[in-house]
């Protein structure tokens, strides 16, 4: 069934993203439905976002709630990762064929102001917080880190790759990375859904090499700034479109689409995650584990479609992006949740409680209503347009002298 609403970003089909499902046109012809969600991928990115937040509670509670050091939540920063192959399956799954047929700058436009208006609203109102907490000398300020690059790097979102260190709200790192694969979205994907289909598996598994290898030579904190981490993002990024167009012209369906592939790579990838293998192995079954997840159609597909997991989904970028304010918040109050006894594990629910509370605020309060009111932006400006054009040509009417006929004296 082909529904109005926009499967999600990097990754996910969230409810804000159906904001994008207003009609447009490509080549002139009138676009009135848009490719069907992919719920699935939406229940994936919330427990990968939820991830990540366990994976920063977990450190927290080490040092400052009297935990162990982390042990399940250990590798959670690769849910990051999860997130590049995400947003490059979903994006060929929405813009992809439009791009393909279409490469003008005003469908490029359109494009790129739809991912504007995904990622840009919460993200300078972290920043803006940031700003806040600077300017009444309540940040932690590095001395020898320029508050003014960190802020133009912040609200350009170009922390990637010209900063060494990313001070103001560490995880848009990785958007900011992102903002390069959708530049070079609308370039490479009419090449990659064109390609031979020998050729695409060939390039798949040559990229894929690569990311694993990437992952080998460098540590996850090496590929959170600079080239290392435009790097990271834009071949998984790329490798999630070659995903995408495996999932479209139903390779191995029939294997993918069996609980018991998808249960198999769940399980294979945590164990993994949990001994001392290269997290390389572990990020090269990430494709693989979208198209099992999107693809099912036993019991499994009745749990990924679950309301909770989808809402998760749903709210997960705003949990994603704000995440580090409220574990700051707890961090100051540390000592007094120690003192009554909350430690170790109590500690870090708490932790991932708060900051999955305070980032589904954001979502409601923030990040819906200002992407809805950018998405209408364009619309109202050519309307207001329209409208002074119509009554300035009428004003003009009105004051402009009668042109009369000469007069003869004979």
């Amino acid at each position: 069934m082909v529904a109005r609403r926009a499967a999600a970003h990097a990754a996910g089909g969230t409810l804000a993203e159906r904001l994008e499902s207003l009609e447009g046109s490509v080549g002139g012809a009138r676009v009135d439905a848009r490719p069907a969600e992919l719920p699935a991928l939406t229940s994936l990115r919330g427990m990968a976002a939820v991830a990540v937040v366990l994976f920063h509670s977990s450190f927290v509670t080490l040092h400052y709630g009297g935990g162990g050091p982390p042990w399940i939540w250990r590798r959670g920063y690769l849910a990051v990762d999860l997130f590049f192959f995400l947003s490059g399956f979903v994006l060929a799954h929405v813009y992809g064929h439009r791009l393909a047929d279409d490469r003008g700058l005003r469908a490029v436009g359109k494009f790129l102001w739809a991912r504007f208006c995904r990622v840009y609203p919460a993200s300078l109102f972290v920043v803006s917080i940031f700003v806040l907490q600077y300017a009444t000398n309540r940040l932690a300020f590095p001395p020898a880190v320029s508050f003014k690059a960190q802020l133009t790097a912040s609200l350009l979102l170009m922390q990637v790759p010209w900063l060494n260190e990313v001070v103001i709200n560490g995880p848009s790192w990785s958007i900011s990375a992102e903002w390069y694969a959708y530049l070079l979205f609308p370039v490479i994907v009419p090449i990659i859904l064109r390609l031979q289909s020998r050729m695409a598996a060939l390039v798949c598994m040559s990229l894929l090499i690569l990311i694993g290898i990437d992952h080998m030579i460098f540590t996850h904190e090496q590929q959170n700034f600079g080239w290392g981490a435009l790097v990271r993002a834009a071949l998984e990024f790329t490798v999630g479109i070659f995903a995408y167009r495996s999932y479209q012209e139903h390779l191995l369906r029939k294997i993918w689409e069996k609980d018991a592939t998808l249960i198999v790579i769940g399980i294979l990838m945590i164990t993994l995650c949990l001994v001392g293998v290269s997290d390389g192995l572990v990020v090269i079954m990430m494709p693989f584990l979208l198209l099992a997840s999107v693809c099912n159609s036993g019991r499994m597909a009745v749990i990924l479609n679950a309301r909770p997991l989808h809402w998760l989904g749903e709210v997960s970028y705003s949990v994603y992006i704000f995440q580090i304010l409220p574990i700051m918040v707890v961090t100051t109050m540390s000592g007094i949740l120690v003192a009554q006894g909350l430690r170790g594990i109590p500690f870090e629910v708490i932790t991932a409680l708060f900051a999955i509370g305070s980032g589904v605020l954001v979502h409601r309060c923030v990040d819906v209503p200002t992407r809805a009111a950018l998405r209408r932006l364009p619309e109202r400006l050519s309307a207001f347009a329209a409208s002074y054009q119509r009554r300035h040509a009428g004003s003009v009417a009105a004051t402009s002298p009668s042109v009369s006929a000469p007069r003869s004296d004979v």
